[in-house]
């Protein structure tokens, strides 16, 4: 999971709230409980999960995302563009793979793809992360570019991001 957008998000949601009135004056006459109708447990249990899944789902795919879910390089590049001022050369069409969206977040941009059913990215900001089988990472025009794969296989294939073939 990725901690920079996560971490804050849940802060913010999980804060502390004030208790209603209503329960302070239970916990200080608790012989005291209203006769109310009665509905099955099992279903209101079932209700109040669904509910919390559903608004846990919602929470971070609109209000904790800082990012773009998009498999169009077009749109992927004018929103990196447009949030980091990177104009990250993606191909039309890059062979191999599978765009997935793209990332902003403590001035680096990270732009998420699939090769072969498994998970890449390409980080683009100002730390220079080395090279390996899985990792190869460049500088041009003023900015560091790293590549990530799960592979070495992948790695050569991700290179059709930018490049042809």
């Amino acid at each position: 999971m990725h901690k920079e957008w996560f971490e804050p998000v849940l802060a913010h949601q999980l804060d502390r709230v004030a208790a209603p009135e209503e329960l302070w004056e239970r916990v200080r006459n608790p012989g005291v409980v209203g006769k109310k109708k009665s509905v099955p447990m099992s279903g209101n249990a079932a209700r109040v999960g669904a509910c919390a899944t559903v608004l846990l789902l919602a929470t971070w795919l609109v209000v904790g995302r800082s990012g773009l879910r998009s498999g169009d390089p077009g749109e992927i590049r004018a929103w990196v563009k447009t949030q980091a001022g990177i104009d990250v050369p993606l191909r039309a069409r890059p062979a191999g793979i599978q765009l997935m969206g793209a990332n902003f977040a403590k001035g680096s941009v990270e732009i998420a793809y699939r090769v072969g059913g498994r998970d890449g990215r390409l980080r683009v900001d100002g730390r220079h992360a080395g090279s390996s089988a899985k990792v190869f990472t460049w500088s041009m025009q003023g900015h560091t570019y790293t590549l990530e794969c799960a592979t070495p296989e992948d790695l050569k294939t991700a290179c059709n991001l930018c490049h042809i073939g």
